[in-house]
C-alpha cells in the first residue's frame, strides 16, 4: 500500500503503465472479438466498425494520458487518479472505508473523514468526485494504473458510442459507413471521449439514452434493456453534467413525437399534424427542463443566466491570467433580445472554432482543422441539397430534425457558456456525432427525392 505522501505525489504515468496495458490491451481485444462474434456473425462492416471503433477509443485513452503527462503536466484526469489512488488505499487498508468513500456523499462528519478527506480533492465537488470513484473502482481491477483505468474508461465510453452507432443505423441501415464516420471515427470524439474525464462517461450516457429512447418509444422493443440504460444513463449525467439532459430533453421529445407524425399515411393529416406536434413538444419540452431545473437550481431557467454568468468569468479570467484560449461573443446585459442575438455567433463557435488563425498552440490547431474541416463539409452539404429543401428535409424528417435540433441547442449552451477554445473542444463533443448524422440523413435524403423525381421524369 501506499503511503498519503505517496498517493498525493504518485505520478500519473509510470513504469507499471508500461508492463500492464499491453496485457490489458490483450484482454480486453480478445472479449470484445467474442462479442463481436456474437453479435455480427456475418455482418463484415458493422464487425469491422466493432473492433476499429474500439481500437480508437483505447489509443484515444492512451494518447489523452500522455498530453496530460508529457505536454499539460497536470490538469482533470491527474485529479481524477488521486482520488483514484485515495480510494485503493482504502480498500487496501479497510474495505468498509473504501465503501463508504463509495457510496458517501459530500460529509465530512464520516469516519473516514480525517483520514482520507484531506486527500480528497474532488471531494466538494458532487460531479468531478463521481469520476473519482469510478475511477476509484477500476483501480482494483488494474492495481491502481493508470492507463489500465484509462481502458476501463475507453470501454464504458465505447459501449456507449457503439449503442448510438446502431441506433442511427437501424435508422437508415444504408448510411453504416457515414454514421461510422459520425459516431467512431471523428478525433476530438474518440480522442477527448474517451480518457479518465467526465466527458467519457456523459458521452456514453448520451448513447445509452439515445438507444433506450429509440426502442422503447418508437421501436417499442426491448423495454427491460431499454429502461435500464436510460436510467443508468440519466442518473450518471445528472450528477456529472446536468446541462447535457436539459438539452436533450426537449430533443428526444420532438424526436419521439414527430416520429408517431410520420407514421400517419395521408399526406394531409401529416402536413395538419406538424405545427401541433410542434406545439406540443415544445410545451412538453418546457416541462421537462423545468422540472429537471427545479432539482438542480444551478440549471433551471431562472438561474441559467446566472450559471453561464459564472462559466464566462472564470474562462474570461482563465484566458487573461493563464493564457488559456479564450474567446467572446460579445456582450450580454441578460436580456432576451441580447441572448437571442449571441444564437448564431454561439452554434458558430461551437460547431465550427477555432478557425485556424486563432490557434496558439498544437491541441488547438488540431482542433481547428477538424472545425474548418467540419465547416466544409457543411456548406457542401447544404450546398448540394438547397436551403429551402434543407430546412423541408429537417422538419420532414424526424431524425433529422433530432439530431440537427440537439446539436443547435446544445452547441448554443455550450459555446455561450465556456468562453475557451480549451474547455469547449471537450465540452461540445456530445453534439458532435449528432449534427455530422444529421447532415449524412439529410444528404441521403435529398438524394433519394432526386432519384425519385428522374424516374417519374422518365416514366412519363
Amino acid at each position: 500500500m501506499y503511503t498519503l505522501k505517496e498517493i498525493y505525489w504518485k505520478p500519473l504515468l509510470g513504469t507499471t503503465d508500461i508492463l500492464l496495458t499491453p496485457l490489458y490491451l490483450i484482454v480486453f481485444f480478445m472479449a470484445f472479438l467474442f462479442i463481436r462474434n456474437l453479435l455480427y456473425p456475418n455482418d463484415k462492416l458493422m464487425r469491422k466498425y466493432f473492433m476499429q471503433g474500439l481500437a480508437l477509443k483505447f489509443l484515444g485513452a492512451i494518447c489523452v494520458g500522455f498530453v496530460y503527462f508529457f505536454y499539460y503536466g497536470g490538469g482533470d484526469t491527474n485529479e481524477f487518479y488521486n482520488n483514484a489512488n485515495v480510494m485503493y488505499s482504502a480498500f487496501g487498508d479497510n474495505a468498509s472505508d473504501f465503501l463508504i468513500l463509495l457510496f458517501s456523499g459530500n460529509d465530512y462528519n464520516l469516519p473516514t473523514s480525517v483520514e482520507y478527506m484531506p486527500w480528497m480533492y474532488f471531494r466538494t465537488d458532487d460531479s468531478s468526485y463521481m469520476i473519482g470513484k469510478i475511477a476509484g473502482v477500476f483501480s482494483l481491477f488494474t492495481f491502481d494504473t493508470y492507463l489500465p483505468i484509462a481502458l476501463c474508461f475507453a470501454v464504458v465510453s465505447f459501449t456507449g458510442v457503439w449503442a448510438m452507432f446502431t441506433t442511427f443505423v437501424d435508422a437508415f441501415p444504408k448510411l453504416k459507413s457515414q454514421f461510422a464516420i459520425a459516431t467512431l471515427f471523428i478525433p476530438s470524439v474518440f480522442f477527448w471521449g474517451s480518457g479518465v474525464l467526465k466527458d467519457s462517461i456523459t458521452l456514453a450516457c448520451v448513447g445509452w439514452i439515445t438507444w433506450g429512447s429509440y426502442n422503447l418509444f418508437i421501436k417499442r422493443k426491448k423495454m427491460f434493456g431499454s429502461i435500464l440504460l436510460i436510467a443508468l444513463g440519466s442518473y450518471f449525467c445528472l450528477i456529472i453534467k446536468p446541462y447535457i439532459i436539459l438539452s436533450f430533453a426537449p430533443s428526444l421529445v420532438f424526436w419521439v413525437f414527430l416520429n408517431y407524425r410520420d407514421r400517419v399515411k395521408l399526406q394531409f393529416l401529416r402536413v395538419m399534424m406538424g405545427p401541433m406536434v410542434i406545439v406540443v413538444s415544445s410545451i412538453a419540452g418546457y416541462f421537462v427542463i423545468s422540472k429537471l431545473g427545479s432539482e438542480y437550481q444551478a440549471y433551471s431557467l431562472t438561474n441559467a443566466l446566472n450559471t453561464a454568468n459564472n462559466f464566462q468569468s472564470w474562462h474570461g479570467y482563465l484566458a487573461q491570467t493563464a493564457n488559456a484560449s479564450g474567446y467572446s461573443l460579445g456582450v450580454s446585459d441578460g436580456s432576451v433580445s441580447s441572448i437571442l442575438k449571441s444564437v448564431p455567433a454561439a452554434i458558430n463557435v461551437t460547431l465550427f472554432r477555432p478557425y485556424p488563425w486563432e490557434t496558439r498552440n498544437p491541441v488547438m490547431l488540431l482542433s481547428a482543422l477538424e472545425s474548418f474541416a467540419l465547416l466544409l463539409f457543411t456548406i457542401r452539404i447544404f450546398y448540394r441539397t438547397g436551403i429551402g429543401r434543407t430546412f423541408k428535409a429537417i422538419g420532414g424528417n424526424a431524425t433529422v430534425f433530432f439530431c440537427i435540433f440537439f446539436a443547435m441547442f446544445f452547441g448554443f449552451c455550450v459555446g455561450f457558456t465556456a468562453y475557451n477554445f480549451g474547455a469547449l473542444v471537450r465540452y461540445k463533443i456530445p453534439c458532435i456525432p449528432f449534427f455530422v448524422a444529421g447532415l449524412f440523413i439529410l444528404n441521403f435524403i435529398t438524394e433519394q427525392e432526386n432519384i425519385k423525381r428522374l424516374a417519374e421524369k422518365k416514366r412519363f
